[in-house]
């Protein structure tokens, strides 16, 4: 029987980093995902295990097309076949087709999304500062994002231009009456685990229970003409706002980035570049007000940048206190999908399983024989281990 278990412990444990080598070449490999997606094969179910804030580098960036090759959009992040996005006049694209050898991904227009706008954002905003409700969250997770004319570099490891954009970013709102508070912890190297340790930010942030979180970025978009703006004869840089597709709380996220470039549109005219829709998470599935804003590029100064923001913040204590409802944050954080992603393992080491014992076998009636005597070997082994645990709790 040890003879037994060992052999199925064996073929366990293979299954499982088989399973979890597929799951990291899947994750890590835009070709692949869109190539299968193009295809018809997009793999959904891994979706909740997958992290897909991946961003290029030294220059590089997607050319966002329509089917005519009229240029649409720019943007540094990965594309993925399924993103969206929203551009200044509001048409709304899909990502149909990528082409990841020449950074080019070819969109089909949804249609035309209609910017909300309430009547109260022309009145004063009365928020709750007696409870605490009009509470902002500030952080950054790509603590070295720089700004070249101003820093020297694009990236200071640690010591980022954007973090005095956030720290603008707070000071402007704290003039404008809203309660702030802004982390300055680092989340460095910029790589792909920089979400997951900016998390930790995000839920200590979330415990002082804000109406809303925002993650301050810069692109990584080489022409600086593409964020540039001028307003009352001051240089400033556009924003763009992204929202993570793969959260549950995309819809409400998305909503209040709408009443962003609601609010914008009329008060601050192409102040706002625009909304992606990207695969991935962003850590927006912590809560329905979390904002990722992205202040300019690197080759924007970062006084253009700390100008945007600041016009940025002129519209948050109107947008919140509009708002009003719950914090991002409303008591302990859900769990957001930890089981979702066991059972999905589960699921796939299972099928992996009879998938390879039926290739082995050549026969479904054997590999479920064999499955079956697995299965009863494996009880047979926890029988004795169940009662000797008993008997030590007796």
């Amino acid at each position: 029987m040890k003879k037994n278990f060992n052999k199925m412990v064996f073929l366990l444990g293979f299954l499982f980093m088989l399973t979890g080598g597929v799951l990291y070449f899947y994750e890590n490999n835009p070709y692949v995902y869109n190539t299968l997606s193009e295809a018809g094969i997009e793999m959904d179910i891994l979706d909740s295990l997958g992290k897909w804030e991946g961003e290029l580098t030294g220059g590089k960036y997607f050319t966002l097309v329509d089917e005519e090759e009229n240029e649409l959009d720019q943007t540094a992040h990965e594309v993925f076949t399924g993103d969206e996005f929203i551009i200044e006049d509001n048409n709304r694209y899909k990502v149909v087709r990528v082409d990841n050898e020449n950074y080019k991904a070819t969109c089909q227009l949804v249609g035309k999304e209609e910017m909300p706008w309430l009547d109260e954002w022309d009145q004063v905003p009365v928020l709750d500062v007696a409870q605490g409700r009009n509470k902002v969250g500030i952080y950054m997770t790509h603590t070295d994002e720089s700004y070249i004319p101003t820093d020297g570099t694009e990236s200071k490891p640690g010591n980022g231009g954007i973090l005095k954009v956030g720290k603008a970013l707070d000071s402007q709102l704290t003039n404008k009456g809203v309660q702030t508070d802004i982390s300055l912890n680092k989340h460095d190297p910029h790589d792909a685990n920089a979400y997951h340790r900016s998390r930790r930010t995000a839920v200590d942030l979330l415990k002082k229970n804000p109406i809303a979180l925002i993650d301050v970025h810069r692109d990584g978009i080489p022409d600086p003409k593409f964020y540039a703006t001028n307003v009352d004869g001051q240089d400033a840089t556009k924003i763009r706002l992204v929202v993570g597709r793969q959260n549950p709380h995309m819809s409400a996220n998305l909503e209040f980035a709408k009443q962003i470039k609601g609010y914008f549109d009329k008060k601050y005219p192409g102040m706002i570049k625009g909304i992606y829709m990207g695969k991935g998470n962003y850590n927006q599935d912590l809560g329905p007000r979390c904002a990722l804003i992205e202040v300019g590029t690197y080759t924007n100064s970062r006084t253009a940048a700390e100008k945007g923001v600041a016009i940025f913040a002129d519209g948050i204590p109107r947008l919140l206190g509009a708002a009003g409802g719950g914090p991002a944050g409303d008591g302990p954080l859900p769990n957001t999908g930890a089981g979702t992603s066991l059972l999905w393992i589960v699921l796939v080491l299972i099928i992996g399983g009879g998938a390879f014992l039926l290739i082995s076998t050549g026969s479904w009636q054997e590999s479920v024989r064999k499955i079956t005597n697995l299965g009863k070997e494996f009880s047979n082994y926890l029988g004795p281990v169940r009662s000797r645990r008993k008997k030590e709790d007796d």
